[in-house]
């Protein structure tokens, strides 16, 4: 039998050519499974790290005594910060938050006030501009959540702020003055103490401050604060809006 050679390699290369196709048809399935796979964990990774971003505001709140009787209503504080957390399961998860707060405590002006003189004024704060952090255990329920943690607060500016006005304008020619004392020597350089959040992981959530540190210094045995065992209320109530 004569065996025609072009025709028999034509159909050895066209097998080939087949059994190759088909070769690199399964690789490039493997390979799009492998990326699939691949892609699922990245996706599933970058959903357990959670940014915090938040800014808003609340009242002090809580009883104070004669001497250094607050405004309530006045007496607020402003927040913004942002932060990192991350999920141990869907449910919950840990995080840090770093912040700017600043915080007015305005005096009630009568003749009981002591803080920091008996001097009365038509408006007077103490004011404390502070840089902190809060280790959180974040909870989720759908949309929801709840945290709780620990803060710590460092007073980076602590200032006494008295604003006057007059009928007659002083020898400056002034009907109003704002005076200011800085870096108050009575005053904590640090406080800390409880905090909770409970809202929207994606909007409005209510906060709640519980200051366990006196704002005041003791001072010292020979020269003890006058202010000590007369503190500031210790509670903050407000509302920040971010993602959490």
């Amino acid at each position: 039998m004569k065996i025609n050679y072009p025709v028999t390699a034509a159909l050895f290369l066209l097998a080939s050519c087949a059994t190759y196709s088909q070769q690199a048809v399964k690789l490039a399935q493997l390979n799009v499974t492998h990326k699939a796979s691949q892609d699922d964990s990245t996706a599933k990774d970058s959903s357990k790290n959670v940014v915090d971003f938040f800014i808003g505001g609340g009242f002090v709140t809580g009883p104070s005594d004669e001497g250094d009787k607050i405004e309530y209503g006045a007496s607020r504080e402003f927040i913004v910060g942002m932060g990192y957390a991350r999920k141990l399961v869907k449910w919950n998860a840990v995080g840090i938050d770093l912040y700017y707060k600043s915080t007015g405590f305005f005096l009630t002006q009568d003749s009981s006030k002591i803080l920091p003189n008996g001097v009365l004024h038509n408006a007077e704060k103490i004011s404390l501009n502070n840089l902190g952090g809060v280790i959180f255990d974040r909870f989720y329920f759908g949309k929801l959540f709840l945290d709780g943690g620990f803060y710590y607060d460092w007073a980076l500016i602590t200032k006494h702020v008295a604003y006057d006005n007059f009928t007659v304008a002083n020898n400056n020619g002034g009907s109003s003055t704002k005076s200011i004392d800085r870096q108050l020597v009575f005053m904590n350089d640090y406080n800390y103490g409880l905090t909770f959040r409970f809202g929207q992981v994606n909007g409005v959530a209510l906060y709640f401050n519980y200051r366990l540190t006196n704002v005041f210094t003791k001072g010292t045995a020979s020269n003890p604060s006058l202010f000590y065992n007369l503190p500031f209320p210790p509670f903050v109530i407000g509302l920040v809006v971010g993602t959490f």
